[in-house]
């Protein structure tokens, strides 16, 4: 990846970075017909199945599976859905439709199965969503235009029980990442700082901040980092900030127009620091552990003559430093193409989708994955994979 004018506070935690990196290259509502996840964080209690999508022409049908591999129909999605989040009890799944369509589908628990349109705050096009509470979304959306533009949408939150869409403080953002414990929230903002000239094509400069702000009781936003770079190709410097549970970490990606990314993780939340950065060559896909102190993450590592092997599960504990990854050959055949998203359960195993492109909508493999990292199972076709109760 170029760096262009793309600056980083790396500091001392490079040397860290290079340790790591060595380590992994070694290692208003319309109800629909349906069922009664920046994936599930850990909810406790009752048992949890995995809920995953399998492809049906032009829509997504509903599949409950249960870690032992039996599937469940349970419902269908009015179409193909490119997101997904799940309420922070487990109970209740929203999905963003294909193409950032202006509405929200709720699947799964007590809210049954509805549409909740979002035409009616003036918003053209979603891309963005969180849960902030049982009950309440924050969502971001474009109000301009025929679909979701990145770098100038804006916050909004929706009651998912009323339908009810307001704009959040009017502020610009996109990929927003809450944390319902804490209030705490990140997202990130563009700011267009020129429109280029003839000598570089007429690209524009932008500048990139993740942000941090309180979801509740107010309070003014933080600036957590920033970064300024031409828009030569699809670059990002904080790419899908996730928010730890407790509100401690994030870890962010940057990314280019290859299927890599460089995740950071970032210690304190007033004055973010860098920490460490872990180099993935395969699409960003990331989750924390229910108490917020391990992180899993998706990679391929590289054989000792530089040929990709089989995608892989690392596991960062952030007190310690260390890593774990699936030992190499664990999913052999099971994983042919990328590994694209990542959920927890409350046992420490973890779901992970393996798609053969990515290609939206085309459904691949689930695969269970053991809390020591060393087993795995296959729970048959899915994608948009996560843990529900």
């Amino acid at each position: 990846m170029n760096a262009h004018d793309l600056n980083w506070r790396a500091g001392a935690a490079r040397v860290l970075a290079v340790a790591v990196v060595a380590l992994l290259a070694a290692a208003c509502v319309a109800v629909w017909t349906g069922s009664g996840p920046a994936a599930a964080a850990g909810h406790g209690g009752a048992a949890q199945s995995v809920l995953t999508l399998r492809t049906d022409g032009d829509h997504d049908a509903l599949w409950l599976v249960s870690p032992a591999g039996t599937a469940t129909a349970a419902g269908t999605l009015p179409g193909l859905a490119q997101a997904v989040a799940v309420s922070p009890d487990g109970a209740t799944v929203a999905y963003l439709p294909n193409q950032g369509k202006p509405y929200i589908w709720i699947s799964h628990g007590p809210l049954g199965s509805k549409t909740i349109p979002l035409e009616s705050a003036g918003i053209k096009g979603v891309g963005g969503i969180t849960w902030i509470a049982a009950d309440r979304l924050m969502i971001s959306a474009s109000t301009s235009g025929r679909y979701y533009d990145l770098y100038t949408a804006r916050l909004f939150t929706v009651d998912v029980k009323t339908g009810y869409v307001d704009g959040f403080r009017n502020l610009r953002g996109a990929e927003p990442s809450a944390d319902p414990t804490t209030g705490k929230m990140t997202y990130v903002r563009f700011k267009k700082l020129d429109k280029g000239s003839a000598k570089n094509d007429h690209t524009p400069k932008y500048r990139e901040s993740m942000m941090m702000t309180q979801v509740i009781g107010g309070g003014s936003d933080v600036m957590l980092d920033s970064a300024e770079y031409r828009l030569y190709y699809e670059q990002r410097a904080f790419s899908q900030p996730l928010l730890a549970p407790g509100g401690q970490w994030i870890m962010a990606g940057r990314t280019g127009s290859d299927p890599e990314v460089t995740y950071t993780l970032y210690d304190g939340v007033d004055s973010a620091e860098l920490w460490l950065t872990l180099f993935a060559p395969s699409p960003q896909a990331a989750a924390w552990a229910p108490g917020g102190q391990k992180v899993a993450f998706t990679g391929v590592p590289t054989s000792p003559t530089n040929e990709f092997e089989d995608g892989c599960v690392y596991v960062l504990d952030v007190k310690s430093g260390g890593v774990e990854r699936s030992p190499a050959g664990l999913l052999t055949g099971l994983a042919p193409g990328w590994l694209d998203g990542v959920a927890w359960a409350d046992d420490g195993s973890l779901v992970v989708d393996a798609l053969d492109s990515d290609v939206l909508g085309q459904s691949g493999k689930v695969l269970l994955i053991g809390a020591g990292l060393d087993t795995v199972k296959d729970l048959g076709e899915g994608h948009l994979s996560v843990w529900v109760k």
